[in-house]
């Protein structure tokens, strides 16, 4: 008797125990890492990584919503919020496609209580999907793996791993929702990450002008900025992840340190915001009496607020910025 197969209307099918599942979407930025689940719901964890030593976390030590432990071939880690307590390092200071099989494990999760998923096509985004040496390290990705996810036992089978342009799920989703009031002129996307940023245009056809893209300063930046102006006062350099992190929290706070950077704050955001408009204007001079509008999302864009005002709205924030490319990379 041949297994029934059901496909819901989310896109997944179940066959006996194993989940097959139409699409994965995952996007590992410099500061936040994101997926969507089985259930749809959107994940997200900090980009911090711990590989673990026997003595770190009982073995029986579960994740949690902001972390995810794994075992696998041999190795233990963890991602997330307990890798920052833990002083686990940035995953920006490391190539992320060298690591992208232990990152996207967190992503392959089965239905809860089982044991077995396959996914058709799982979407990476990458600041540029025709990296050949990328390309190269997320084709290891394709294949059966055997792993322990937050103590479940999984066997997970990737069919098929696609790159996908930083921007390029915004973009769909901003189209598809009529966020952009003229569709049939350059519409672009500015995305403002932590370890970089990057601003793109698409053409009225919808293809990526790949020769404008505007690589820009990330928060990192804006971090090294306010380092720099408290080393007179502390006498030695700051964790450049708790400045950001109190900069994400608005505390100003670095760390459980008595050292704030309130006073600094404005003056080191604005020269930052600064320098990401003067770039874009110089590297988009010849085409800006053609450029509709400006789409800014990512992890940092809240912080970009006033170019909204200084652009007269030609520049706009997305709905919920820091997964709207995410949620676009679904539409692909």
């Amino acid at each position: 008797m041949k297994n029934i197969v059901t496909v819901p209307s989310n896109g997944y099918a179940t066959s006996a125990n194993n989940l097959i599942r139409d699409k994965i979407v995952f996007d590992g930025g410099n500061r936040t890492t994101a997926w969507i689940n089985p259930s749809g719901k959107i994940q997200i964890v900090p980009s911090i990584i711990k590989n673990l030593e026997d003595w770190e976390l009982d073995e029986d030590a579960q994740g949690d919503e902001k972390s995810v432990i794994i075992i696998h071939n041999g190795e233990r880690y963890v991602v997330g919020e307990m890798a920052g307590w833990l002083n686990g390092r940035p995953i920006f200071q490391k190539d992320k496609t060298e690591m992208a099989l232990q990152l996207l494990l967190l992503a392959l999760q089965p239905n809860p209580g089982e044991r077995v998923v396959t996914v058709n096509e799982l979407l990476i985004a990458l600041p540029d999907s025709r990296d050949q040496n990328a390309l190269a390290n997320l084709k290891r990705i394709e294949g059966t793996h055997e792993f322990i996810r937050n103590g479940q036992h999984v066997v997970a089978s990737v069919r098929r791993v696609r790159a996908i342009d930083e921007t390029k799920g915004a973009y769909a989703l901003a189209m598809q929702h009529g966020i952009f009031q003229c569709r049939n002129r350059i519409n672009g996307i500015l995305d403002l990450g932590g370890g970089t940023s990057i601003a793109r245009l698409y053409s009225e056809k919808g293809s990526l002008m790949r020769p404008l893209d505007v690589v820009l300063p990330g928060t990192n930046a804006l971090a090294q900025q306010i380092d720099a102006a408290l080393l007179p006062r502390t006498g030695k350099s700051q964790n450049l992840s708790l400045i950001m992190d109190a900069i994400q929290e608005g505390s100003y706070q670095i760390g459980t340190s008595e050292i704030n950077f309130a006073e600094l704050f404005e003056k080191a955001v604005t020269r930052w915001i600064d320098e990401i408009r003067e770039r874009i204007k110089g590297a988009w001079s010849d085409y800006l009496p053609h450029i509709a509008e400006v789409l800014i999302v990512g992890g940092s864009a809240p912080l970009a607020k006033p170019i909204e005002t200084i652009s007269k709205g030609r520049f706009k924030m997305a709905p919920s910025p820091q997964v709207f490319n995410l949620k676009g990379m679904e539409l692909l």
